[in-house]
């Protein structure tokens, strides 16, 4: 009974499993294919180099340039310094036409050098002259002959110099006033002193001599006791200090003098 039994699928069945059996095919394919070219990329071989490089700006390609030989130095011939377009000087002296010339000093020995000219000027070792005549710088004038050109010494015109100051003598010290000695009879107003109460008390009298200055007018200028009881010494030397007296002349001129005034104190 069941030897004969038939078994059938529907007709949509066969259809699903085809489907099933492409897709797998088309993913088994794919992921060959992916794996081929991946392996070939590294595979590959572009003589990059095992190092990394980054691109960040474009250059310019140089241009070779191409390289000339540098020119081997030239030698020059010692220079002469006698060969120099313009004067030469050993040393730089100030010429006598130059306006102000002040001489240093005043010597015997004569000088072998020359004077810087008018004109630009190099400093050597030797004195030279090149060209026509431009001077020694020694006040000389050129006299120029056929084939030479020398020069002669004219006077040097110099400013005269200057008149030395008057020597003014020292004023004389002034002479120490006259001394008249007493002078009491050559007084216009000669005070009376103030007899001192103390000096009264005690009885004391006597002389008092009194030194005193008169200037030209006749006023006493200073007076000082030289002799007496000191008790009476002050008031003698006021009164002598309001004497007056008329002027002293000496050839006619006001002089100072000195003098004595004496005071006699006494209670009679």
């Amino acid at each position: 009974m069941f030897d004969k039994l038939i078994v059938s699928e529907p007709e949509g069945a066969d259809l699903k499993s085809r489907r099933n059996y492409f897709l797998v095919s088309s993913l088994v394919v794919g992921a060959l294919f992916l794996t081929a070219v991946v392996f070939s990329i590294f595979a590959a071989d572009y003589n990059i180099g095992s190092e990394g490089f980054e691109m960040s700006e474009l250059i310019a390609p140089v241009v070779a340039i191409p390289q000339t030989e540098p020119e081997p130095p030239r030698q020059t011939a010692p220079t002469d310094p006698t060969s120099s377009s313009l004067p030469i000087r050993q040393v730089n002296m100030q010429n006598l036409n130059e306006n102000p010339f002040v001489p240093k000093g005043v010597s015997a020995v004569p000088n072998t050098q020359q004077a810087r000219p008018n004109t630009a000027f190099d400093i050597g070792p030797v004195n030279t002259n090149p060209g026509p005549a431009v001077g020694s710088g020694r006040d000389t004038g050129p006299i120029e002959g056929p084939a030479l050109t020398a020069s002669v010494p004219r006077e040097v015109e110099r400013e005269p110099a200057p008149e030395p100051p008057p020597i003014r003598e020292a004023p004389a010290p002034p002479a120490a006033p006259k001394s008249l000695g007493v002078i009491n009879g050559m007084a216009i107003s000669l005070p009376k002193p103030n007899y001192p109460a103390a000096a009264q008390a005690v009885n004391v009298q006597g002389k008092v001599d009194v030194q005193v200055l008169i200037d030209e007018t006749g006023r006493v200028i200073s007076a000082k006791a030289v002799s007496g009881n000191g008790m009476l010494k002050s008031a003698a030397e006021q009164a002598a200090r309001n004497a007056r007296f008329s002027p002293t002349y000496l050839s006619k001129v006001p002089v100072k003098v000195t003098g004595v005034i004496v005071y006699n104190f006494s209670r009679g």
